[in-house]
């Protein structure tokens, strides 16, 4: 259970990464007026799709026959998105929406496609449900729509109840997340792989349970989602780190998760390229592995060749330290990524030869 402050922290960071959130609560607690706040705030529209009042055509678009063919025609709140170019899409009632209605919003749910409509990138999606025993002939989530959120648990406080009666629901707190650079994107990805490393059995760990399917867990997207939403909250903040976790891969993962960030400790990717000898190459493997992804997706984002090979220092550093198979393993991503006309630099050209003849760069010129 986060708190206020924290949960619209969660929705800014989800909103900047496009991950939807879905604000689990009993009935009454003022999930739809928190986010119609936000868009207030943010001087956006809000629309509302109640989704137990509404066909499967109603979210997924109508058919309609025209000279060329059939179109999926966008229902008229997905059009007035559109047309304001951003705001908020609330899905709610979630439980209550039939199998049918749920199906049909998946697409609208992370890709924020409606019928042949794609809404802007700065529409943000959020969702509200109750527990399906406290809604109104409730449904449990689909396995396929709950993998599709960032669960929130909501349940304001006395005080934050209070505030609310007192300054009016249009005002809630600051968000206290921040915008994403590259660097940070390639460094909180590298977070995430160089666990998955340690942990593979954590990659995709569908519930045993029917009850678990409706709630939190890993697999390969949500993964990448946690990823682009922690890049959007400070290293610090850990109660928005620890929401993000929990509601994306659940709790038990997440707390490993949590743990192992803490301790890999991982420096910057753009300090390890201008000074390999900052790391310990013969640490952990794990540490060693994300050390190194983060190098090269730093690399990838910057897309010049003076970055490219730049990246391979820190992979021969390694490489000489007693980590060749680790070095190996990244050198293979980093080769993938060249820019066009980047020569391999012939110092890394012996060290890596298998490696750089799988990835096709065994001619390319050394300098």
């Amino acid at each position: 259970m986060s708190d206020l402050t924290t949960t619209v922290t969660v929705i800014d960071a989800c909103g900047r990464a496009h991950v939807p959130v879905l604000l689990l609560s009993d009935p009454g607690m003022g999930k739809s007026s928190l986010v119609r706040g936000l868009a207030s705030v943010e001087g956006v529209p809000c629309e509302t799709v109640l989704g137990s009042i509404r066909e499967p055509a109603d979210v997924a678009g109508l058919p309609v026959v025209t000279g060329t063919g059939v179109t999926l025609a966008p229902p008229a709140w997905a059009t007035r998105l559109a047309d304001a170019e951003a705001g908020y899409l609330f899905l709610d009632e979630l439980t209550t929406c039939p199998p049918a209605v749920q199906a049909a919003m998946l697409a609208v749910a992370l890709d924020r496609v409606v019928g042949d409509l794609r809404l802007p990138a700065a529409v943000r999606v959020v969702a509200g449900a109750n527990p399906p025993d406290r809604a109104a002939d409730g449904w449990e989530l689909s396995p396929p729509l709950a993998n599709r959120f960032c669960h929130v648990t909501f349940a304001p406080s006395v005080d934050e109840w209070l505030d609310g009666m007192t300054v009016g629901w249009g005002a809630p707190p600051a968000s206290r997340a921040i915008t994403a650079d590259p660097t940070r994107v390639e460094a909180t990805k590298a977070l995430v792989t160089g666990f998955i490393r340690h942990k593979p059995e954590h990659l995709h760990a569908f519930p045993r349970t029917a009850e678990g399917t409706g709630a939190p867990w890993p697999s390969r997207r949500v993964w990448a989602m946690l990823a682009l939403a922690l890049a959007n909250v400070r290293d610090d903040d850990d109660a928005a780190r620890q929401t993000l976790a929990f509601g994306l891969v659940g709790e038990g993962v997440g707390v490993e998760f949590l743990t192992w960030c803490q301790q890999a400790d991982l420096p910057d990717p753009a300090a390890v390229i201008a000074d390999p000898s900052i790391v310990t190459w013969s640490d952990r493997p794990d540490r060693v592995w994300a050390i190194l992804s983060a190098v090269v997706g730093w690399a990838a984002s910057a897309g010049t060749v003076e970055a490219w090979r730049s990246a391979w220092g820190p992979l021969l550093a390694a490489a000489e330290a007693g980590a060749p198979d680790v070095a190996a393993a990244a050198a293979r991503p980093l080769g993938r990524c060249r820019p066009a006309k980047a020569s391999v630099p012939a110092t890394v050209r012996v060290k890596f030869a298998p490696v750089l003849a799988a990835a096709g760069l065994a001619e390319a010129g050394a300098a």
